[in-house]
């Protein structure tokens, strides 16, 4: 039986519940049951004995799926009652010579030891029924949820269907303009909960992709496993994962890698992403090239399939379902070719801030610290620094300028007022200019 592959098409929402019910039988995980044989064995292996209740929580599945194949390993003289539960709660068993042995040898195989995997066909029905296209943006939740950013309305009015679209969306602009500030808070906007398992098999072996750095619980799984109710415990109820990585971006990351320490089959970036957001910052900067980078993403963001593989050989395909981001300070133009950039629905350029918005961080800026500002300081700022430099209003300016101005305060003790004079001495501070490198060399 297993899972029914008509759940891979899709389906109303109020089908999707189906995919996250308790298993009541053997059949109805969808696994083979030499994996759960096995996978008992190995956690029996890290105790001198334990009970159904115990291994059902270690495994996630109801106790008569667990008392199933125990009976059954039993007859093969893999394990052994120790306790009868005249003298315990219950009935405890442990394994025999003949069950040591083959955890010795399943371990070195495959060192997974978590709750019990879910089937591929089981995953990728997951992922579609909690796809990010559900839940649209508005421009009210988007205001609402990115409330602590000053944002521009050309950028409200991109971002907004650029998130609705599920298409990739393309970032750029100057250092400082606020494309990673305002690129991980993306992921306030959704609000609705997923689920993300701890494992997925693939044949015989499992890839483990709960991460916990990653993945945000909501709650902690305190349904008893020996009940039909509740969903089911092979799957951990988060939020939206969000998945940011950067300069530290490598080939081996977007695919399955294997822990040689442990034997354990880890998921790439994009597999703990699916259902969320990935946000590749700093494009341009990684060791590997753009190019390769680049190219990773051409089949997943035009099938929205991705395709990956074992290393022993076996390939295999997921949905790519998740709001690919990329941030880079370099013009999109200079980083891939046309045929490329048609594949990203949506390239937003950040740049410097109006003079008002620019008012109102610093204004901001000024009550966090506890700060207050002399009526000229702000037309110092304009005129004097900005405009005879020609820097540019950016977002960055202001949180970083009045933090230094209060290092400064608390440093001198002075009465906590920003004047131009101090302006000035953190201005200097803060910038490099050409003339600065002249004197220092006269």
């Amino acid at each position: 039986m297993g899972i029914d592959l008509s759940i891979l098409k899709k389906r109303p929402k109020s089908q999707s519940n189906t995919l996250t019910l308790k298993p009541k039988t053997l059949e109805q995980t969808g696994l083979p049951a030499r994996l759960l044989e096995t996978l008992i064995i190995k956690h029996l292996s890290q105790v001198t004995d334990d009970d159904v209740v115990g291994l059902s929580k270690k495994l996630g599945l109801s106790g008569n799926i667990i008392e199933q194949i125990l009976q059954k390993q039993k007859s093969e003289a893999y394990v052994e009652v120790r306790s009868d539960g005249r003298f315990s709660a219950s009935i405890r068993y442990g394994l025999t010579n003949k069950g040591r042995n083959l955890a010795q040898h399943e371990i070195q195989r495959d060192g997974y030891l978590g709750p019990a995997p879910i089937s591929l066909p089981h995953y990728k029905a997951l992922v579609l029924s909690q796809t990010t296209k559900e839940e649209l943006v508005t421009p009210d939740i988007l205001c609402n949820g990115l409330n602590d950013l000053i944002l521009p309305n050309d950028i409200i009015g991109t971002v907004g269907p650029a998130l609705n679209s599920g298409r990739a969306i393309f970032i750029y602009g100057l250092p400082g303009t606020g494309k990673t500030y305002i690129s991980r808070r993306l992921i306030r906007l959704f609000k609705s909960q997923v689920f993300v398992p701890y494992s997925i098999c693939i044949g015989n072996q499992i890839i483990q992709l709960f991460d916990p750095i990653i993945h945000k619980p909501i709650q902690s799984q305190e349904e008893s496993l020996l009940l039909d109710d509740g969903y089911d415990n092979r799957l951990v109820k988060c939020q939206r994962p969000e998945v940011v990585v950067g300069g530290e971006l490598t080939a081996d990351m977007l695919e399955v890698t294997v822990d040689p320490s442990h034997k354990i089959n880890r998921a790439p970036l994009q597999m703990k992403a699916n259902n969320g957001i990935l946000l590749i910052d700093d494009l341009g900067r990684q060791k590997v090239s753009v190019d390769a980078i680049l190219n990773r993403w051409i089949i997943p963001l035009e099938e929205k399939i991705d395709y990956l593989s074992l290393s022993s050989g076996d390939h295999f395909d997921i949905p790519f379902e998740q709001v690919l981001v990329f941030s880079s300070n370099i013009h999109p133009a200079k980083l891939a070719d046309d045929a490329f950039l048609r594949r990203i629905g949506y390239k937003i350029n950040f740049g410097p801030i109006s003079a008002d918005d620019y008012t109102t961080l610093w204004h901001n800026e000024c009550d966090r610290h506890q700060l207050t500002t002399t009526a000229d300081v702000l037309e110092y700022v304009f005129e004097q620094l900005h405009r005879p430099y020609a820097v540019p209003l950016l977002p960055c300016y202001p949180r970083d300028l009045v933090a230094m101005c209060s290092n400064q305060i608390q440093f001198y003790q002075h009465q906590p007022i920003i004047t131009p004079e101090l302006m000035q001495t953190v201005w200097d501070c803060y910038f490099v200019n050409d003339e600065q490198e002249v004197t220092s060399h006269e």
